[in-house]
């Protein structure tokens, strides 16, 4: 059977500015216009007011770099499209950078050195909570801080990054005989216990202390800590900081961390030209959250953006683990919950109903997740569910040197596939090491493929944690894992704050 491969192009985006100012990549963007919150007038943000955290040595280092990011960093590489010179905060951001000394927090030596020297967990919690005490202290300050920069060491992220708790072995060989009596269909699929042998509910059991997990992440505990406190935190470490032969270039390092801080304070740095306005783009993704006493997957809106460029994150309710398919689905009910719940957001931000919501996942859809979001979004004109897929096996290679350009959309059959990564000719290479992996579009219709393949390319340049041109997933999906690790960190009955800006 001959196959037909289909071959079409779609533009890069656009990308707004200010003063009326277009552009395909960030710098160049900000370079020639400025932020795109200038258009806004009054809402445009004038400085941003930093403060450190951190051991004496690490904010010292961090403070060297800031004063280097005031002031500009000169390019060191030969392709100035990819590596341009970084201007200076001000330059590129129409904003001052405050970053007074007076403001910054210096952690005491001898109560940073004990913390570190006690085994990983229990040095886990105690840095955990100096820094967390120290955004505590910032945020109360009557002279407000937008931004805190959590200075962390080498020594540091050496001993607890990432700390993992052993269960006894008593409990489990229980864990293992509840799974092995579910697999067998003796007990139903979800049967915990708490730490007093009590029953719990799915979602008693969903909620647990941080210290009930069987793994923590110190970035994901530090940004719940954060999030408690309405302060937004950028993590520094030597790889920012220092000038090394394995770090980015400094300008780079400059463009990326600017950007971070810019968002981070309110300030919208660039926003994409959607080809149709009051959109939301949403994405569904399952945390799986492991504790001493259950497998227990969060369902987790993760990311959903309007058209403006306004992200928001929302916790949904959750679903049992099941090791027999480890694919979680919704229940109709669920389905219907979660997406009323991201409407009912955007209606508080924009006021109306959007014209149209895209639902991506990475899994296809259910029937009862379809009827379950249809019934949820009933009132809304346009309601697209696509699964954009990242693992498969379809590779593309084109004569030459490079590989396939950005923005090319094969059709073979009925599938799809987008390629987001390749080469990019306004940077006259492929910025890559490896064959690009395209995305596979599953569940578009028919003249419907061209238009969700323009919304991808937009939602891959909308992460304004970096300064980099796009990304390979849209940013509905792409900090899906990071975001359900800070909202696990939690504690019981907190919840998550929407704004994306305390997950970046």
């Amino acid at each position: 059977m001959t196959v037909l491969l289909e071959l079409a192009h779609e533009d890069e985006p656009m990308l707004q500015f200010g003063g009326e100012h277009n552009a395909r990549t960030p710098k160049e963007g900000l370079l020639a216009g400025g932020p795109y919150d200038l258009r806004l007038g009054n809402a445009h943000r004038t400085a941003v007011r930093l403060a450190l955290i951190g051991p004496a040595d690490a904010v010292k280092a961090m403070r060297s770099f800031l004063v280097r990011l005031r002031d500009g960093i000169s390019a060191e590489k030969a392709n100035l499209t990819l590596f341009p010179a970084f201007p200076g905060f001000e330059a590129a951001f129409r904003a001052t950078l405050d970053m007074r000394a007076t403001a910054d927090i210096v952690l005491d030596g001898h109560t940073y050195r004990t913390a570190l020297g006690r085994q990983p967990r229990e040095a886990f919690i105690a840095l955990v909570d100096l820094y967390g005490n120290a955004i505590d202290e910032l945020a109360h300050r009557d002279l407000s801080i937008d931004v805190a920069i959590c200075c962390l060491p080498k020594e540091l992220r050496a001993k607890c990054a990432t700390v993992d708790s052993r269960l006894p072995q008593a409990q489990v060989r229980a864990l293992r005989e509840q799974q092995r009596a579910r697999d067998s269909g003796q007990e139903p699929l979800f049967d915990a216990l708490g730490p007093g042998g009590e029953p719990l509910t799915l979602e008693g059991a969903a909620d647990p202390t941080p210290e009930d997990l069987l793994r923590r992440n110190f970035r994901s505990a530090l940004k719940a800590r954060a999030m408690e406190a309405k302060l937004p935190i950028q993590l520094a470490t030597e790889h920012l900081w220092e000038d090394r032969r394995d770090n980015e270039d400094a300008a780079t390092r400059g463009w990326n961390v600017a950007v971070a801080l810019f968002y981070k304070s309110g300030g919208i740095p660039w926003r994409a030209d959607m080809k149709l306005d009051e959109a939301c783009f949403v994405g569904v993704s399952f945390h799986h959250l492991r504790t001493q006493n259950q497998h227990v997957v969060y369902s987790s809106l993760a990311q959903a953006f309007s058209s403006d460029g306004e992200g928001f994150a929302l916790r949904g309710e959750a679903v049992p683990y099941d090791e027999r398919t480890r694919q979680p689905y919704l229940t109709a009910d669920k389905a219907r919950s979660l997406l009323a719940t991201v409407l009912a957001a955007y209606r508080d931000r924009a006021g109306r109903d959007p014209v149209r919501i895209v639902v991506h996942k990475t899994t296809r859809f259910s029937e009862a997740e379809r009827d379950g979001i249809a019934q949820a979004l009933i009132s809304v004109p346009s309601v697209q569910l696509i699964t954009v897929r990242s693992r498969h096996e379809f590779r593309l290679l084109r004569q030459g040197t490079y590989p396939p350009h950005r923005g090319t959309l094969c059709r073979m059959a009925d599938a799809a596939y987008l390629f987001t990564v390749g080469y990019q000719p306004q940077h006259l290479t492929y910025p890559g090491p490896h064959i690009p992996v395209p995305l596979e579009l599953v569940g578009v219709a028919g003249d419907d493929v061209e238009q969700v393949a323009g919304d991808l390319l937009c939602l891959t340049k909308m992460n304004w944690n970096s300064a980099r041109s796009a990304a390979g997933l849209p940013i509905t999906l792409s900090f899906a894992r990071k975001v359900g690790g800070i909202m696990a960190e939690l504690p019981p009955g907190v919840a998550p704050h929407p704004s994306f800006r305390f997950y970046m």
